[in-house]
Formats: C-alpha cells, structure tokens, sequence
C-alpha cells in the first residue's frame, strides 16, 4: 500500500471513530428519552376534597371540582386523559358507585395537553352517583396519542367526596310541612264528631273550669320533651357530634330552626295565659260542698292556639330530624329506620293532642257542672 492510500485510510479511521462512537451514544440514550417522557405528575391539596352538589339537568348526580396542577417533566408534550374510580365499602351502593363509567371527570374546555417541562392549572369536573358522597376515589391521568406518550407512566392523586356546602337541607321545606300538618291535627281538634269527645258549640267563649293557668312546666310533658330536644340539638352542634354524620353540611341554620321551634314552645304558655281572667267562679271541692275560689278561668280559644303552637314546636324538630336525615351521608337502612322513628312519634303526638284538647273543649258531665280544679297545665 503506497503513502497516499495510507494517509487517506488514516483520516478515515480518524473521522470515523468519532461517528461510531456518537452512533452508539446514540442508541444507548434512546431508552433515556423515552425515559425522560416518563415525567407527569399531579400536585394538589395533600387531603384534597371534592365539594359535591346537584348536577344541572342529570338527575341523582353530582358533580364538584378537583383542583389540581399537572407538571410534565419529560421533553415532549402529554395530552392527559382523566379517569376517576371509586373506592368500595362494603354497603349496598357498592354496586352502584364502583361500577364501570359510574364516575367520569372531564376537564373545562375539552382535551387538556401539558407542555413539555411545564405545568398547567386544571380544575376537573368529577362526576358520581348522588348515593357516593363520603367516599374515596383516585384520580388517574394517562397519556393519549403514540409513542412516546405510550411510554409515560400514568399519574394518581386520592381525594374525598363531600357535600359542598350550598347543598343544604331542606329547611324550608321542613317548616312548611310542620305547618301543615300542625294545622291539619288543629282541624281534626275542631270537628264536631264525637271522636274522643265533641267540642261544644261555643267553645272558643266557653269557660273551661276544671284547666288551671298559670301554665307549669312540670304538669306538659309533650312540653318538656320538645325542650329537652332543643336543648340536645344545640348540644349535637355545638360538640360537632353532627359534623361527622353530615360532612359538608353548614349547621348554624339547624341550629337557629331548632332555636325556633323551641321558642314556640315557650310561646304557647303566654298564649293560653292571655286568654285567661281571674276571678270567683264556683267550684265544687272534695266534699262536694260548692264554694267560691279566686282563680284564673281559661277559655277554649286560648287553649287552641296555644296547643297549634307547641304542635308547630314539635312537628317542626320532627321535620328537621327528617331534612337532615335526607341530606345526611348514612345508609338506606339508617335513613329508613329513622323515618319510621319520626313517623311514629309524630303519630303519637297527633293522638295525644286531639284526645286531650277535644276532651278539654267538650261539655262537662251533667252530675258535675263544676268539676274540682286540678293542677293540670292548659298547655299539651
């Protein structure tokens, strides 16, 4: 081989070496850039919640944002797809929640894409099943299109679903219907029937001899009853007993409508009181001799009033107890069993009221025009 071929295969050798050694570089980096696209994460709150309320036009679902910032650490754009699974209890809306497609999240604008080395601010619209509310979840973010967005390891941020706060019991609702119901049992006390005894004709003028005033608390146990569940209800709130059974539920407006009825409670002795004049009316005493005591005589319009009231009082913590249990995040079969509970004490309070005031409003005996005055309260 002469020089000049030599020299030509040494500059060869020379310029090529550095080839072969990039081209090997090379190779050996291409699992390190697909390894770089391996980058998507979610940052968000470290306990993140999502604040449920009523979705518009979709009837039992409920839908809250899930703010969170994704951060692309590789050198390639990531176009995101969300996915939201629920977790299972072990209750009878398992079924429901955990099935496939129960849960959903989109993003606000359609397609989201994260640039390369960057982050972006999303808030996504989780979707679920109104009987969902309480439960965890994980969010899962994948990437969409070819490779290298195959290569990208998908990204998980766990949250909580709670009742945001503008998905409030219907207390509104509750007032009406224990004013309904108030006014239906005070119809029923008024029926000329004789059904635990007939009111007398005139029975709003009526004198009622045989009911003392002024009104004691210690003689109305239906009284004592509904005061003592407001003063428990003020207990519940105020210990945050109720926060653990309605996560997300504002209480303060529990608070003041429990307040309420319970001041009509206290409203109805005042009433009952008013509607009484003191005076010397006969009466006839344990020896059946007819004397004349100075003494306060009720009239049955007082008496009326007075018992719609302490029956609005009590209807109205029996519909609160009813609107919480609704909006509350507990089982069916607790929700049911407590529905029975109000239904029934609410039923007995119905009786109680119609048997005593219709007695009360009813002509006395004829053997006894004066009956001996008892220490029994006007009020129920």
């Amino acid at each position: 081989m002469n020089s000049a071929g030599k020299d030509s295969w040494s500059r060869r050798a020379v310029w090529g070496l550095p080839a072969v050694v990039a081209a090997v570089c090379g190779v050996l980096a291409l699992p390190t850039a697909a390894a770089a696209d391996d980058g998507l994460s979610i940052t968000g709150a470290e306990a993140a919640q999502v604040e449920l309320d009523a979705s518009a036009g979709r009837p039992h679902r409920m839908h809250g944002p899930l703010r969170v910032v994704l951060v692309n650490s590789g050198a390639t754009a990531v176009a995101s797809v969300p996915a939201v699974y629920l977790d299972a209890r072990g209750d009878d809306d398992d079924r429901t929640c955990t099935a496939k497609g129960a849960a959903g999240a989109s993003a606000a604008g359609g397609a989201l894409t994260v640039p390369a080395h960057g982050a972006e601010a999303v808030a996504f619209d989780v979707t679920v099943p109104e009987q969902c509310v309480g439960r965890e979840g994980t969010l899962v973010l994948t990437a969409r299109g070819a490779p290298p967005a195959a290569a990208v390891t998908p990204a998980t941020m766990r949250f909580t679903l709670v009742k945001g706060q503008e998905e409030e019991p219907g207390y509104a609702a509750g007032l009406f219907t224990a004013a309904a119901l108030a006014a239906v049992t005070g119809l029923l006390m008024l029926v000329p029937a004789e059904m635990f005894g007939q009111p007398r004709t005139d029975w709003w003028k009526s004198p009622m001899h045989g009911i003392d005033s002024p009104w004691s608390v210690k003689d109305s146990w239906l009284t004592n009853i509904t005061a003592l569940g407001a003063v428990l209800g003020t207990v519940l709130t105020t210990t945050g007993f109720l926060d653990d059974w309605l996560p997300g539920v504002s209480l303060g407006r529990f608070l003041g409508m429990n307040l309420l009825y319970a001041g009509l409670i206290l409203f109805a002795p005042i009433v009952y009181s008013a509607s009484c004049y003191w005076g010397w009316p006969e009466r006839t005493n344990a020896a059946g001799e007819t004397v004349h005591a100075f003494a306060p005589v009720a009239h049955g319009w007082g008496l009326v009033i007075a018992a719609l009231a302490t029956l609005f009082g009590v209807y109205g913590q029996l519909a609160t107890i009813v609107v919480l249990t609704i909006a509350a995040d507990a089982t069916q079969a607790t929700k049911w069993s407590l529905y029975l509970l109000v239904g029934i004490a609410a039923a007995f309070v119905a009786l109680y009221s119609l048997r005593f005031v219709r007695g009360a409003l009813a002509d006395p005996p004829a053997a006894a025009p004066h009956p001996v005055a008892t220490s029994r309260s006007g009020t129920l």
